[in-house]
């Protein structure tokens, strides 16, 4: 509750922040309320809050960002923890300039185009073991993502000795190696 207290009172309206810090800390408000609305949703509330603490620590590193995003943010945050903390959400409201109680606030809604995730880690797997992982981006195709996983030097270390006869990439979730 402290380091929630912290982000509203450090809050500074007049601090535009960095073009790419604001773009970021939008795509990552918006993956917030996706996932503490789905976790609330499915009253899966330890869930629901574990996102709020990895929310509140995305906000507090990212000093770069500001202006409209940073309020966005903020906003958000003080709707998302209304539910847990009703008295601090309602200190933070007030603390935002907003009108009225955040009990009043709609609840937020996230933009399924900002709270997708651009890039996937897959993670490699080598005769049915995990043995790596990659990030890439998301859609990327199969024949792409062979090549990426063949060149990975962990994969390489892994493959020594070993001829590589079939490879299966399942698009944006795994890649399994055959070798022997």
């Amino acid at each position: 509750m402290q380091r929630t207290w912290t982000l509203f009172d450090a809050y500074d309206p007049g601090f535009a922040g960095e073009d790419k810090a604001n773009a970021e800390l939008l795509r990552e408000t918006h993956k917030a309320i996706k996932a503490v609305s789905e976790g609330v949703e499915g009253f899966r509330f330890n869930s629901a809050i574990a996102k709020l603490y990895a929310f509140v620590a995305t906000v507090r590193d990212s000093a770069q960002a500001g202006g409209e995003a940073k309020r966005q943010a903020l906003s958000a945050l003080a709707r998302l923890i209304a539910p847990f903390t009703p008295h601090l959400a309602e200190e933070c409201w007030t603390r935002l300039g907003e009108d009225g109680m955040v009990l009043d606030a709609p609840w937020p809604v996230w933009d399924a185009a900002l709270a997708a995730d651009d890039e996937v880690v897959l993670p490699i797997q080598i005769n049915g073991k995990r043995r790596a992982e990659i990030r890439v981006a998301r859609g990327m195709e199969p024949a792409e993502v062979e090549a990426l996983v063949l060149a990975d030097e962990t994969v390489k270390a892994r493959l020594e000795g070993l001829s590589v006869k079939k490879i299966v990439v399942v698009k944006d979730r795994i890649v399994n190696l055959v070798a022997g």
